[in-house]
């Protein structure tokens, strides 16, 4: 399949004038030119260069629930980024949110989402599952591998049993009501 210029500099990651550019240093060619001259890439071509970079390439997010917690933003970056280091993963940006992990509007979420979708890095690296969502990760999941984008819990049980994840989920609950609830006679 065959795309233009502008849909191969938004995968590459640049803008549509440095393709040019790097057509005139013969860097890059394109694969074909319409009758009208318009430069046309061959999409597999595309795509397996933008995997070599791609491969480097991790994003990280992390979470805490309220603003007593923000040494522990601290913590979690660093053991991502020792955990990344080992295997040298390149590290670009970091999403952090200081919020329920219920609540899905989370502005850092939802950059970290935009950028998977923009970017497609290698993977998306956080300690825990959980600090991505309470709930609903199963579709997070699914949206990273819409994208070719894994998601790396740090120190995530590989394999755990259908009633541990349901045992974890209802501590999830029980903690996040409690919670709520909490901050709610506090208001009183």
């Amino acid at each position: 399949m065959l795309v233009r210029i502008g849909i191969a500099a938004e995968w590459w990651g640049v803008s549509a004038s440095t393709v040019r550019r790097w057509e005139k240093e013969k860097r890059v060619r394109p694969d074909c030119r319409t009758r009208g001259g318009h430069r046309r890439y061959s999409l597999a071509r595309i795509l397996g260069k933008n995997e070599k970079k791609r491969k480097r390439v991790v994003l990280r997010y992390v979470r805490v629930s309220a603003t007593k917690q923000k040494k522990e933003l601290v913590n979690q970056r660093q053991k991502i980024e020792s955990y990344a280091e080992e295997r040298g993963w390149q590290l670009k940006k970091i999403f952090a949110d200081i919020a329920s992990g219920m609540n899905d509007q989370r502005k850092g979420l939802q950059r970290l989402l935009n950028a998977i979708a923009t970017q497609q890095p290698y993977a998306v690296v956080c300690t825990y599952e959980d600090r991505v969502a309470r709930f609903g990760t199963r579709v997070i999941k699914h949206y990273y591998q819409t994208f070719n984008t894994k998601l790396v819990a740090i120190h995530q049980p590989l394999n755990q049993s259908t009633e541990g994840k349901l045992v974890e989920d209802m501590i999830a609950l029980v903690t996040s009501f409690a919670g709520r609830l909490h901050r709610q006679r506090r208001g009183k």
